[in-house]
């Protein structure tokens, strides 16, 4: 990609949303394409912060490794959506490590040329804040729904999250593609895999929802944000 097309795809983040052109071209020009295949890592846990990653195509798992080698996914990043601002803010190594679950393209934005650019532009440093705002939000409904919510409701619940990102996108085909394993999406919600693939099961035997590999689509979407008899 030249700078010139990377500055388009800039221009889609919502963090750099109203920035100038001539600003966004700088970036632009000081960004790197990173093309990932499947499972492999972009870094580690307590590896240096030196940028942070903008998804173009893909999928990207956010992960923590206990010593005995049992795996929790803190997020799971789509096409569109960015990770590791506020890393770059704290100074602080990485607390999780990064995983291609699919292959995927990249852009990455230094660490430099991010506080340089945020150090002169007001309109970014609002975004940034209403960015870390929102997540923060969404960190402590995850907690609420890993302390309080039944299994089924919090499959429920992420389901409905993935086709609202979709809608918020233009798609309004209620389908919500998985991630590459149950497995990933289990670990996401806090379940088994065994327990997730119960309740997918149970959802389509209800007719609420039809799978097709990793492919779910929601047939009925009133039931499914009623809770579904949760």
């Amino acid at each position: 990609m030249d700078a010139l097309t990377i500055s388009g795809a800039l221009a889609r983040m919502s963090l750099f949303a109203g920035l100038e052109g001539d600003a966004l071209y700088l970036v632009s020009k000081r960004a790197r394409e990173l093309n990932v295949d499947r499972g492999e890592q972009l870094f580690a846990k307590d590896d240096p912060v030196n940028g942070f990653y903008f998804l173009l195509e893909g999928k990207v798992k956010l992960a923590f490794l206990s010593s005995r080698g049992n795996e929790k996914i803190v997020e799971i990043i789509n096409s569109g959506q960015s990770f590791g601002e506020s890393m770059v803010l704290a100074n602080h190594p990485w607390p999780y490590y990064a995983q291609s679950i699919r292959r995927s393209r990249l852009l990455f934005i230094e660490r430099e040329v991010f506080l340089d650019l945020l150090d002169r532009e007001k309109v970014l440093q609002q975004h940034l804040l209403g960015d870390m705002s929102q997540r923060i939000c969404e960190l402590f409904s995850q907690m609420e729904a890993l302390c309080l919510q039944s299994s089924r409701e919090r499959v429920v619940g992420y389901l409905l999250r993935e086709i609202e990102q979709a809608q918020a996108q233009g798609r309004d085909d209620r389908l919500v593609e998985l991630p590459d394993t149950k497995a990933n999406t289990a670990s996401l919600l806090n379940l088994t895999p065994e327990t997730f693939s119960r309740i997918i099961h149970n959802l389509e035997r209800e007719k609420i929802i039809e799978v097709s590999c990793r492919s779910v689509k929601v047939l009925d979407l009133d039931r499914l944000r009623q809770g579904c008899g949760c």
